[in-house]
């Protein structure tokens, strides 16, 4: 039996993103059990950049919870994540996560390659946003593999599935968890399906996710992407790179450093004029 752990990153009980996780797993084809977090209810605090959770055998000296999510992601055959549209961009939630990344590099081998589908919610077409690209940069830069990621528009809870063309889409997801990746929809990135690209000239674009590069080229009276190698930012040993040896190197930099660095920091430690309301900790 599989185990499917379904992520929900509403406070909204059986809105559009529950129903559409829920169809999904029941459209992957695989006896599975289906556990459930809603992730607005967990303690999840910010990430305080210690960088005390780097090197082999530690771990993030914040007591939230962190590593309850972590396991639970670990024990997971596959991951449904539904994430809802909040001002353009993904809810809340999900980025104070996602900030924890550094933590969560600790075990990549446990996450590497595990298959999750990614479902975003906004109510009104066209203020979508950078959502589902926040998304899949999140899912990837853990280690995690994307095998679908699709937007759904629905502002009421439930109308979503009005859409006949919807179900359709999410009983292809569905299968896609545990089968054949979905094909990336035009305009996404083919390495990280991220939807946002820079042009650096008229006829080059760069993902700024993943460092997909593509050309533009005008072909038989349309353009055309003509897409480079994959973008290297997300594979494993890019990963690795960037927790286990970059990040590492520039916290002993700084120890090496800091006295050098404390002479143009300490004038700035007058300059406390700070404003907290009044019942905040001292």
């Amino acid at each position: 039996m599989k185990r499917i752990l379904g992520l929900i990153g509403s406070r909204r009980k059986v809105a559009n993103g529950e129903i559409l996780l829920k169809e999904v797993a029941g459209s992957c084809g695989e006896d599975y059990k289906l556990e459930l977090i809603r992730l607005p209810e967990l303690k999840l605090e910010p990430c305080r950049a210690c960088y005390a959770c780097l090197g082999p055998g530690k771990i993030c000296p914040i007591k939230d919870d962190l590593s309850f999510l972590t396991e639970k992601i670990t024990m997971a055959d596959g991951i449904i994540l539904a994430v809802p549209c909040y001002i353009l961009g993904p809810a809340a939630i999900s980025k104070l996560w996602s900030d924890r990344t550094i933590a969560l590099s600790q075990r990549l081998q446990d996450f590497w390659n595990k298959p999750v589908v990614i479902i975003a919610t906004a109510g009104i077409r066209g203020w979508e946003g950078y959502t589902l690209s926040a998304l899949t940069a999140m899912v990837n830069i853990m280690g995690l593999k994307v095998k679908a990621a699709k937007m759904f528009i629905g502002a009421l809870p439930g109308e979503v599935m009005e859409n006949t063309e919807v179900r359709r889409q999410v009983k292809a997801m569905g299968k896609a968890l545990f089968g054949v990746a979905a094909e990336t929809e035009a305009g996404q990135c083919p390495t990280c399906r991220s939807e946002i690209w820079k042009f650096p000239k008229p006829d080059f674009a760069v993902c700024p996710l993943c460092s997909q590069e593509a050309m533009l080229e005008f072909q038989e009276g349309e353009v055309k992407w003509v897409f480079g190698p994959p973008g290297k930012r997300f594979e494993r040993p890019e990963l690795e790179r960037h927790f286990g040896e970059f990040l590492p190197a520039m916290v002993k930099e700084y120890i090496d450093r800091r006295k050098e660095l404390a002479l143009v920091r300490n004038p700035y430690k007058t300059q406390n004029n700070w404003l907290k309301p009044k019942n905040a900790e001292q």
